[in-house]
């Protein structure tokens, strides 16, 4: 007799273990709290870019796919940053300062880049490894898109307009 009251004990302990990730899966993620010096020695925080759309992108330079899509972003940069929209190039570890720094006076890009030379914001990020990884985080600090590859600017657009954002 215990042995069946033992296999119904646990078969509600499964089915509450599923319904409790399956809950924590399904609710909003927001964007960490993270602090970061850019390339220039500026500091920044997560808390300068709370209230306004921010595009995070993770990106190597020796990544072909990030190179392509860079004349993309720089537009996307100049048609929503004055209406108080946000990027922010993440470099991967195994980049170079120098290489970083080359890399955006030879591109021109115009947006906020920092070196994650120690895969911490990689890591707060869910782990990243893959380049180019898009995160677009609204206003109120959901991440309402993660996108590895290359970016698709039309869907940007439309989940900034959603924002709020329209383009000048």
């Amino acid at each position: 007799m215990k042995t069946p009251h033992r296999h119904i004990l646990l078969a509600i302990a499964i089915v509450a273990g599923l319904f409790t990730i399956n809950w924590f899966n399904s609710s909003e993620q927001l964007m960490p709290e993270f602090s970061f010096t850019d390339i220039d020695g500026h500091a920044h925080s997560s808390v300068n870019y709370q209230g306004k759309p921010l595009l995070v992108i993770f990106w190597a330079t020796d990544c072909p796919g990030c190179v392509q899509e860079m004349p993309d972003l720089i537009k996307l940069y100049q048609t929503y940053s004055p209406e108080d929209f946000s990027m922010l190039g993440i470099a991967m570890a195994h980049d170079s300062s120098e290489h970083i720094k080359a890399m955006r006076a030879d591109r021109e890009l115009p947006y906020t880049i920092t070196w994650d030379e120690s895969n911490q914001l990689a890591h707060i990020f869910g782990n990243v490894r893959v380049t180019p990884t898009h995160f677009l985080i609204a206003p109120n600090g959901e991440i309402v898109m993660r996108k590895i590859g290359s970016l698709n600017t039309k869907l940007i657009h439309n989940k900034l307009k959603a924002m709020g954002l329209n383009k000048s």
